[in-house]
């Protein structure tokens, strides 16, 4: 077993969840970071949480300073892609407390302005690492951006689309800090784990959603995400 873990990420809380309720886990858990899905026409839907659940956040994060990632998803990714910033401008103050942003394009080919994207993500994330899903169809848009100045951009290997399906092999980690996300379970980690070990030479982060739910979708289980973080601990870099 070796330490190649910097971060885990548990995404999808909710509003079936007290925004109060993820301090006692980040708590015990020091290296979580709470992935937030962020999507236009789905929020207040499962794994999408209403306007006022992220002001509620916004507020522990200024008190507590929770780690926090927003993912982007649907009509946001797209615009963002093409150059159109609506995103920030309807959300004004709440994007500060992501420490990183997630592009979801969920196996979907997308448009790209490339100019107009960099140009974005150079005045609104300079200072924010960037993560794009390698999921089999838009691999070509992290590589349009990366070794361009003044972005972070980080890729992660996703080939599930949200899913929650591990993947047959686990991509070879490429020259850089990257990401790994597929059907990843407290049930399944070390199995997994050991897989990606095979293929992972440098320090990862590790990302789970869809088994971190209820059967039947509606609730972010907070017992399951702690029972994740413990799977994972033995794999977290040591700080």
């Amino acid at each position: 077993m070796r330490e190649m873990i910097k971060v885990v990420t548990v995404t999808g809380a909710d509003d079936s969840v007290w925004p109060e309720e993820l301090i006692p886990i980040a708590k015990k858990y020091p290296f979580v970071e709470f992935g937030i899905l962020l999507s236009k026409n789905q929020q207040g839907g499962s794994r999408f949480p209403s306007r006022s659940w992220l002001e509620e956040l916004y507020l522990l994060w200024v008190e507590k300073k929770l780690t926090l990632s927003g993912h982007l998803c649907g009509e946001w990714v797209r615009d963002l892609c093409l150059g159109d910033p609506s995103f920030f401008e309807e959300f004004g103050f709440i994007w500060d407390m992501f420490e990183r942003f997630q592009l979801n394009f969920h196996a979907e080919p997308h448009s790209i302005d490339n100019d107009k994207l960099y140009k974005i993500l150079r005045q609104k994330l300079v200072s924010k690492p960037v993560i794009f899903q390698m999921d089999s169809v838009n691999e070509g848009i992290y590589h349009s951006l990366r070794g361009r100045s003044g972005i972070q951009v980080f890729p992660l290997f996703d080939l599930s689309g949200g899913a929650g399906l591990v993947p047959k092999t686990w991509p070879k980690q490429l020259n850089t800090y990257c990401g790994y996300a597929g059907g990843l379970s407290p049930a399944n980690l070390q199995r997994e784990m050991g897989r990606i070990s095979e293929v992972a030479t440098g320090p990862i982060w590790i990302d789970a959603e869809t088994l971190l739910r209820s059967e039947d979708d509606k609730v972010f289980q907070l017992g399951t995400v702690g029972h994740f973080l413990e799977a994972a601990k033995p794999w977290v870099v040591s700080r």
